[in-house]
């Protein structure tokens, strides 16, 4: 009888407070910010830099506030400032640097790229959902994460987490009037 693949897979658990899906540039805020409070904090990102739209691999700089009266700041003020110093040619590869050292020297803050969010764990009280866990698959190192928190905070740009946990989603774009807008 043939050994079935999924039971040779390495599998690691693992404990946080905090839980961030995907590394773009909310993520990454959102993580450092926790992190930054004394929780114990995981980003989960499924790609190989960080950044989202922002990094290399899409090249989309950030380009948010920008004005007289306007300003980018926190977290998102200190990436740009460094890359400002580090960075005043507007290299890429330079910039993905800048972004990998804010959350790998970020003390309380553990990264697992390459890392796709594969299924949610949930228990249910009525009509309230409560996350408990995630799967994750780590291409690079072939193991089965199953991370546990207390809070988690979905920015993988494609509510995954809302999917997966069978929370109320909308796909698509909503009519102006429905909001005010």
């Amino acid at each position: 009888m043939r050994e079935r693949v999924r039971d040779r897979v390495e599998r690691c658990a693992h404990e946080f407070d905090v839980c961030v899906v995907g590394g773009g540039m909310a993520g990454m805020c959102a993580a450092v910010a926790s992190a930054r409070r004394g929780a114990r904090t995981a980003i989960v990102h499924d790609r190989p830099v960080y950044g989202g739209n922002a990094s290399s691999e899409i090249r989309m700089w950030i380009c948010g506030a920008h004005g007289r009266n306007n300003k980018e700041t926190g977290i998102l003020e200190e990436i740009l400032l460094a890359n400002t110093r580090r960075n005043p040619g507007g290299n890429y590869s330079i910039w993905d640097g800048v972004l990998y050292e804010k959350i790998h020297f970020q003390p309380g803050l553990t990264a697992f790229l390459n890392c796709s969010c594969t299924g949610a764990e949930t228990e249910r009280d009525g009509d309230r959902i409560h996350m408990t866990g995630i799967t994750a698959w780590q291409t690079t190192t072939q193991v089965l994460h199953t991370i546990r928190a207390s809070l988690f905070v979905d920015c993988s740009g494609d509510s995954i987490l809302a999917a997966d946990s069978g929370a109320r989603f909308r796909v698509g774009r909503e009519a102006r009037d429905e909001f005010g807008e």
